[in-house]
């Protein structure tokens, strides 16, 4: 058992911003057969990694976490949403650990805005918050009496109203956690820390070199998606080199149609393989 486990391919997981990796039980289970995943249960809690205005040690974060967990083999870095653009970061910095990368609607800013959001961030501006979610993040319900009422409070928002049930349940049952000052539940992953996540996204990558890192990488981002629609993949398609496929949906697409985005995935894998 543990030798036909050694010699599956790896994965490294990194989960969106606030939606800790427990949530993507149903999109795991699709590579259970075939695949060795690993991934960080919830990015952000950890005072060792303390969320910074370039998040490096988030970064750092990840690069250890590979190390620790698959001692030397190579990986395929597959993130989604603010994981994605982590593991992006990641294999900037340490290519030699990853053998490809899948990465799931990055927020990657670029273009005329990228400039303009990092003179914000820098200046510590309100601003920013309108450029990101973190102003909605904030203003979110955070407290509820049991899972009922979180359930019902939660279900039909615009953030998780296209979910797969399975995937709510999932979220529910590792995105919640007892609220000691309150009583009842709150958020496992404060929205504080949500929102500090928002505001810093890194927005210097037009002072980059506009390449991509040494290893394979793809992105797959979704019709609906608000990074589609602004031209964020269109654009590191043509300055990067990084090409792009969509799937139906919006940005959760991974959360929302699970298994056809484990098949899309898989594809991808195995066409980067070839080349």
């Amino acid at each position: 058992m543990q030798d036909s486990l050694f010699n599956r391919t790896a994965i490294h997981f990194t989960h969106a911003n606030g939606i800790p990796a427990p949530s993507y039980q149903k999109f795991f289970a699709c590579f259970e057969d075939e695949f060795d995943l690993k991934a960080i249960p919830m990015i952000g809690m950890d005072p060792q990694y303390p969320i910074t205005h370039d998040w490096r040690y988030l970064v750092d974060q990840i690069i250890n976490d590979v190390e620790q967990k698959f001692q030397g083999k190579k990986v395929i870095g597959l993130g989604h949403s603010f994981g994605s653009l982590l593991t992006l970061m990641s294999a900037y910095k340490r290519p030699d650990l990853f053998s490809q990368l899948i990465i799931m609607d990055p927020p990657f800013v670029i273009g005329s805005k990228s400039p303009i959001f990092e003179i914000a961030k820098k200046l510590n501006l309100k601003s920013t918050d309108r450029f990101t979610p973190a102003g909605i993040t904030l203003k979110r319900t955070d407290h509820w009496e049991n899972h009922e009422q979180a359930y019902a409070s939660m279900r039909y928002n615009s953030l998780f109203k296209h979910f797969d049930e399975s995937c709510f349940q999932d979220f529910l049952a590792c995105g919640l956690q007892a609220d000691i000052q309150r009583g009842g539940l709150t958020l496992a992953v404060p929205k504080s820390v949500e929102a500090q996540i928002f505001r810093t996204v890194p927005a210097w990558w037009w002072r980059t070199p506009r390449k991509a890192p040494a290893v394979p990488v793809h992105l797959m981002s979704a019709q609906n998606s608000p990074f589609y629609k602004q031209g964020f993949p269109q654009a590191m398609q043509k300055i990067y080199r990084i090409n792009y496929s969509l799937m139906p949906g919006g940005h959760m697409f991974p959360l929302e149609q699970p298994e056809k985005t484990a098949e899309l995935v898989k594809s991808i894998i195995a066409q980067q393989k070839s080349i």
